[in-house]
């Protein structure tokens, strides 16, 4: 089964060895998400739901 990495910079780089995602097939895989603004790599600040809108 063919694998596409995805990598877009709307979202924060990956800070470890690991890929935003990766597709196989019909399914994507994600890699954890936290709250970060993609310019500054900063955590949101705020409550549960503003941090969950930004991931």
């Amino acid at each position: 089964m063919k694998r596409e990495i995805i990598s877009t910079g709307n979202a924060p780089q990956a800070i470890g060895t690991y890929s935003q995602a990766v597709k196989t097939g019909n399914t994507v895989y994600l890699s954890g998400q936290i709250p970060l603004l993609p310019e500054t790599m900063e955590l949101v600040e705020g409550d549960i739901s503003t941090q969950i809108k930004q991931v």
